[in-house]
């Protein structure tokens, strides 16, 4: 009984810890383009979500572009720190692409 008790718990902290859908084993080639919020004469620049379909959104400008192997994971850790550490005035957006 305790055996199978450990073994439910080992279980749950090793696939708990991860959300659905990161991978974080298979790298990949993205396309990364970083925006800044445009500045508005009645409020800060900022942008109020970090969805990454930011090139039609009207506040957005464009500062460049990169290309980066990175992991599912480690693409999503890089877009909320970006949006984070700038205080919501710049994020990345991502595209996936095929060699």
């Amino acid at each position: 009984m305790t055996k199978n008790v450990f073994a439910v718990m080992l279980l749950v902290t090793i696939f708990g810890c991860k959300k659905p859908g990161d991978d974080d084993i298979t790298a990949y080639r993205w396309k990364r383009d970083l925006y800044r919020a445009r500045v508005h004469s009645e409020g800060p620049a900022v942008f109020y979500s970090k969805d990454p379909n930011v090139s039609g959104n009207q506040d957005a400008i464009f500062l460049s572009s990169s290309f980066v192997i990175l992991t599912e994971h480690r693409k999503n850790i890089q877009q909320d720190s970006i949006y984070n550490a700038s205080g919501r005035t710049q994020i990345y957006k991502y595209e996936k692409v095929d060699d």
